[in-house]
């Protein structure tokens, strides 16, 4: 069910990603310390996500990214830079 919900939620993020057509570059650090650019979608910060066991409500952000063809969720901490396209 779960898998199910997010494969529907990839493809309307895909759907609105493409008429909307706004695409961001990011450079991201990643949990691994290397220094990665993704093309991504207008980040919703409405879409964020909280952290548990960091005890906070707002740490990150999906955006639809465009490389994996597929929403992906980024942390506020991790982003280098952001540069609409």
């Amino acid at each position: 069910m779960k898998k199910l919900l997010k494969e529907i939620l990839n493809n309307i993020q895909k759907i609105v990603s493409k008429d909307n057509e706004s695409q961001y570059l990011m450079v991201y650090k990643t949990e691994e310390d290397k220094i990665k650019s993704y093309i991504i979608s207008k980040p919703d910060l409405f879409d964020s996500f909280g952290n548990k066991n960091e005890e906070r409500d707002n740490v990150g952000f999906r955006a639809y990214c465009y490389g994996r063809d597929s929403v992906r969720s980024f942390r506020h901490d991790r982003i280098v830079s952001i540069t609409k396209l």
